[in-house]
């Protein structure tokens, strides 16, 4: 008789110790759940560029820098537990208008009566757009038509700025003044990231009881101005020269096609460290800023997502 009173107080103390963590089933789900909403926000960098100086975010070269228009492809949001078989998962994919986003940023995905436990695993294309992407206003039908046009995963317009700019197009051409150089930018470079984690280390996100967690993929604005290809924290120094060196016909715009032929030793320096790039190694100017792209997926502001892969 005592045995069995021992062996009943045993299950009652180890269903309450369930029922405490949240009982689960065989899959991993728990009696007790919450709701996931998943926001894309643009990094302040996008609409309101970048200043020249000596803090850690400006333009250490002396380039302002102002975006005109700032186009993502976004979207195939997922989540799992690495602690039991439960997913997310919407598969939604989004043309989205980072430089006008409003002030809620935009709703991408809501997930209901989710297990309130940790989803340590969490990751999000940055595809190139295809027919039958989605968008949410203030986007409008024409940026829609340009990113599917292009096959862009990316794309944006805007200048640099510098009162005594130069453009010193390589190999050793001349010099000529140039105060204000204008690009415009549409890169075809989809990317999948992985393993999202907080600026903390702190990988995915936490659902409470009965309450909603926002789970916000960012998108940064200064990649292409980096000394490194960054896989964690952004230790890097920023620079523009490579913009207007890169404008060979001197006509103040930087295209497409003159990075494509400008080698990247010849104006990216010692200052430099290009290794790591996804997709290849870095030959060109263009390149450099396809590789830049395949960074930009960040989490909950300045969070990694250090697993990445090329998407076709």
């Amino acid at each position: 008789m005592m045995q069995r009173l021992k062996v009943t107080g045993f299950m009652v103390t180890a269903c309450a110790l369930a029922l405490v963590a949240g009982c689960g089933d065989e899959s991993g789900a728990t009696s007790e759940t919450g709701a996931v909403q998943i926001f894309v926000e643009p990094e302040d960098t996008i609409p309101e560029g970048l200043e020249p100086g000596t803090g850690e975010e400006n333009i250490a070269d002396g380039w302002k820098v102002t975006y005109e228009r700032f186009l993502v492809t976004i979207g195939n949001v997922r989540a799992a537990r690495s602690d039991a078989e439960e997913t997310l998962g919407d598969e939604s994919v989004f043309v989205l208008d980072l430089k006008n986003a409003p002030a809620t940023r935009y709703v991408i995905a809501n997930f209901q009566d989710v297990s309130a436990v940790r989803w340590d695993r969490f990751g999000f294309d940055l595809p190139n757009a295809k027919a039958g992407v989605k968008t949410l206003p203030p986007t409008t039908a024409a940026d829609v038509d340009l990113m599917v046009e292009g096959g862009y995963s990316l794309f944006f317009e805007g200048s640099i700025e510098k009162a005594d700019g130069e453009s010193c197009p390589p190999p050793g051409g001349a010099c000529v003044p140039a105060a204000r150089v204008r690009f415009s930018w549409g890169l075809p470079a989809g990317t999948s990231f992985d393993d999202c984690a907080t600026e903390d280390g702190i990988n995915g996100f936490s659902v409470p009881t009965s309450g909603t967690v926002a789970v916000k993929p960012t998108i940064h604005g200064d990649h292409w101005f980096f000394d490194n290809i960054t896989a964690g924290v952004e230790l890097t120094k920023r620079y523009a020269q490579y913009i207007a060196d890169s404008d060979l016909d001197g006509d103040g715009e930087t295209t497409i096609d003159e990075l494509k032929q400008v080698n990247a030793a010849d104006v990216f320096g010692d200052e430099y460290n290009l290794a790591g790039a996804s997709g290849g190694p870095i030959e060109t100017a263009y390149d450099y800023v396809v590789a830049q792209a395949r960074t930009l997926g960040d989490f909950q502001g300045d969070g990694e997502c250090p697993r990445r892969a090329v998407l076709p």
